[in-house]
């Protein structure tokens, strides 16, 4: 398919994330450098399903390793799932693929706020799966069904990178409701800090591509108190670069400045009528001005101003105890009156077993050198483009 068929396409479905875009594609070249847009065809001249396949080239091969996030996007009330499922191995197989990960954008488990509220006041609920679910998906059971009997296997992450691989997520419904509405589904304590926050003279502004230096920043800061993985400058200009050209109006970075200083930033997109957080940053060095609950309420207010029916705040780690780390994000988003989701994870299908197993073994210790060696580039390139400006200074 073209780009621009693709994007035609995409307005048959109803829940598609910014991941399935070539926008993103495009902002991803470093990790994945190709990419291509899919369609399934039946009769008719328009596709019944379709994806971005991104792919990574295994080196000194013509092989490649295969990646299809959140997607891909299919009528899985309706479909043929097996048949499409075969038909993808068909084109991937086709395409000198050895194995593809994919994370179906489908929710399986459903635990609506009252119940996570209250599994949270539970001391013997540590994790999602000691509370009763609300609503189990028949659809989402079946495909897992399915996937494994067409040889996919499911990818359990460590506790870690669980929040990486899109797991638990937690959603606040917008659909049909006013600000009124959503501010009485969220706790009391959250609604008094939005108030603080605006008393305390937390200003939320929208923040351009000039301003990504600011963000990149307050980003890494987060992620070194965190322990998730930080980003660099360079993605995040090539993401804002990208994403405000595909998406105008329907991806945003807001940032909450305290006396000038930037303490929270979040970037925003919606390609559907669910709009997604992409990436979060806070600041603590002054959390008693509340500034991440001024953000999300500006969020809010805007989504619901365009007519979004519901915001995805993004990934948790599952995790339930007041002693876990990362726990406190999930109080903070279930105090926002959001229901908590577990999606599909992660497959894997190995289209190539002996090669995809080897690629699966390097992948990991290619990661950890990675994560080692770019801090380090990247300190070199901010040296090397200050040398120029060291080198005219009076040496007196």
């Amino acid at each position: 398919m073209t780009p621009d068929a693709f994007l035609t396409s995409l307005q048959r479905f109803g829940d598609v994330s910014y991941q399935q875009t070539p926008f993103w594609a495009e902002a991803r070249r470093v990790d994945w450098p190709d990419y291509v847009p899919v369609g399934w065809y039946a009769d008719g001249a328009d596709p019944i399903s379709v994806a971005i396949i991104r792919y990574r080239r295994i080196p000194g091969t013509k092989k490649r390793f295969a990646f299809i996030p959140y997607g891909p996007l299919i009528d899985w009330d309706n479909a043929d799932i097996s048949e499409q499922l075969s038909t993808l191995r068909s084109f991937l197989e086709a395409n000198d693929v050895i194995g593809v990960r994919m994370l179906p954008y489908l929710s399986l488990r459903r635990w609506d706020n009252a119940t996570v509220r209250a599994g949270l006041r539970e001391p013997i609920a540590r994790h999602f799966r000691d509370l009763a679910p609300d609503y189990t998906n028949p659809t989402a059971l079946q495909l897992r069904a399915i996937m494994r009997d067409s040889g996919w296997i499911e990818k359990s992450a460590p506790q870690e990178t669980h929040i990486d691989y899109g797991r638990f997520n937690f959603l606040l419904n917008l659909e049909d409701r006013t600000e009124d509405d959503i501010l009485a589904g969220m706790h009391k304590t959250w609604r008094y800090n939005a108030k603080k926050a605006s008393r305390e003279g937390v200003k939320i502004e929208l923040a351009s591509i000039a301003d990504v230096d600011d963000f990149q920043l307050l980003y890494t800061s987060t992620g070194n108190r965190n322990g998730f993985a930080t980003l660099s400058t360079d993605f995040f200009r090539t993401m804002w670069t990208h994403l405000t050209q595909g998406l105008p109006g329907r991806f945003t970075t807001h940032f909450a400045r305290f006396n000038g200083e930037v303490l929270g930033a979040t970037t925003t997109a919606r390609v559907s009528s669910t709009a997604e957080c992409i990436h979060t940053a806070t600041d603590t060095t002054n959390p008693r001005v509340k500034p991440s609950n001024a953000l999300y309420l500006a969020l809010i207010r805007q989504l619901l101003s365009e007519g979004a029916k519901s915001y995805d705040l993004g990934g948790v780690k599952d995790c339930l105890g007041l002693d876990m780390g990362g726990s406190g994000l999930v109080r903070f988003k279930t105090e926002m009156g959001a229901d908590a989701h577990e999606y599909m994870g992660a497959w894997e299908l190995p289209i190539t077993p002996r090669t995809y197993a080897a690629f699966s073994h390097a992948v990991p210790a290619y990661n950890a050198a990675r994560s080692r060696i770019d801090p380090l580039l990247a300190s070199a390139t901010r040296l090397h483009s200050r040398l120029p400006a060291l080198a005219r200074r009076d040496p007196s």
